[in-house]
């Protein structure tokens, strides 16, 4: 399989998943700390983490450590390709990702301290986590 495909077909698995393309459509807007986008979308931290391992494989997020949080974002505007540009412009007519960046708001206007310090919880049923 020639590279270029190899890597479309990569990113296609890195966006097959709820969880991730959540995630992924979640950082549009801006970076959030790795416990604001675990407590946006009411998953264990964990999960959020496997799933940005995923995206940051494919080549879609980055990270910026400052001090002991980790914050993600998209990769930079000029890098993006057409691809994730449309990727993200089909999402965020999504209901589903509507919410979770309202969501992402009320989150972003706690102190981050606030946001990370919380203990993790369960995740409730209709939400249909599964391993990432």
């Amino acid at each position: 399989m020639a590279d270029e495909l190899r890597t479309l077909v990569e990113r296609l698995k890195a966006v097959a998943h709820p969880l991730r393309l959540r995630v992924l459509s979640l950082l549009e807007p801006g970076e959030l700390c790795v416990c604001q986008i675990a407590e946006t979308l009411q998953v264990p931290q964990s999960s959020v983490s496997e799933a940005l391992r995923e995206l940051r494989r494919a080549g879609f997020v980055v990270e910026r450590k400052d001090g002991r949080w980790v914050f993600m974002s998209l990769i930079p505007q000029d890098q993006a390709s057409l691809f994730l540009r449309g990727l993200l412009g089909e999402a965020a007519a999504l209901p589903e990702v509507q919410r979770d960046r309202l969501r992402a708001e009320a989150v972003k206007a706690m102190a981050i301290s606030v946001v990370c310090a919380k203990t993790p919880q369960e995740v409730p049923a209709e939400h249909g986590v599964t391993r990432v």
